[in-house]
């Protein structure tokens, strides 16, 4: 998928883009949002919009001030209670494509507005956040966001550019393997990092894999969540992976899942972060 910074013209984009307005909505913007995701939560407090969230997915953790919110439902929980989330009595609600599509019938009976989010790339990540600005009345944050999160990309890759890349495996789960594949905002992450993702050929965002291809492919920095049940040891002693570059070098990375697998605003972070440990 190309996006709009494979084009010269992208802050030219961005600034046409901010210009238009959620004409859907006209003056009126929501006062009870359900955010069903814990990245919308973010997204919602990071434009200001925290005074009119009046529920959140069990997951949303962060801001601290989102852990008191009242939960509506878990975000991977395919039992939401429709009778749960009206009794918030909502006027909009931010849905997962894949996670919630079952309760768009609900929410279109009920006229309920809603937002459907299906990010595939980093970029993706900076026209949501101002997408959900505009129309949650937060228009001018929206703005000053995207041309913020624009040019720090912008500059990551330039800083990056030159570095040699360094062939990287994202493990999202380990029974089955489960990787990050070439239509995942994660593959974004790890190129604008100034790495290779070693699944980058896949288009699918989050393929199954082989432990053989995985061996196969050598690469040069292991990453693993912090909620994954995975250890550097544990991999370490799984068979035949102490052939690795990865293995043989210890450069087998926890990472913080809330930060690094979450589409929303603190990715840029992420990106910042892991830019660090591979080029170290």
């Amino acid at each position: 998928m190309k996006t709009l910074f494979n084009k010269p013209t992208k802050l030219v984009y961005f600034y046409f883009l901010l210009l238009l307005n959620a004409s859907m909505w006209g003056k009126e913007y929501p006062k009870r949002i359900i955010s069903l995701g814990a990245a919308a939560t973010e997204i919602l407090f990071e434009i200001g919009a925290e005074n009119q969230i009046v529920a959140v997915s069990s997951d949303s953790n962060f801001p601290l001030m989102a852990q008191k919110l009242p939960k509506a439902a878990g975000f991977g929980d395919s039992s939401i209670s429709l009778e749960k989330i009206l009794s918030f009595e909502p006027d909009f609600v931010i849905l997962y494509a894949g996670m919630h599509d079952f309760l768009i019938p609900m929410l279109n009976r009920y006229k309920i507005q809603f937002y459907v989010s299906n990010v595939n790339s980093v970029y993706n990540i900076i026209e949501e956040i101002n997408k959900i600005a505009e129309i949650t009345g937060h228009q001018q944050k929206g703005k000053e966001l995207t041309f913020e999160y624009a040019e720090k990309l912008d500059s990551l890759k330039k800083a990056n550019a030159t570095l040699q890349r360094k062939r990287i495996y994202w493990e999202v789960w380990n029974n089955p393997y489960m990787t990050a594949g070439k239509g995942s905002f994660i593959n974004d992450v790890i190129e604008i990092s100034g790495g290779t993702n070693i699944f980058n050929q896949i288009n699918q965002a989050y393929p199954i894999v082989s432990e053989e291809r995985i061996i196969s492919e050598n690469p040069d920095f292991i990453l693993i969540a912090n909620d994954s049940g995975s250890t550097p040891k544990t991999v370490k002693n799984r068979n035949g992976w102490s052939q690795i570059n990865a293995v043989q070098n210890d450069c087998i990375i926890v990472i913080d899942s809330d930060i690094f697998n979450r589409p929303g605003p603190r990715i840029f972070s992420a990106i910042q972060e892991l830019s660090g440990i591979i080029h170290e």
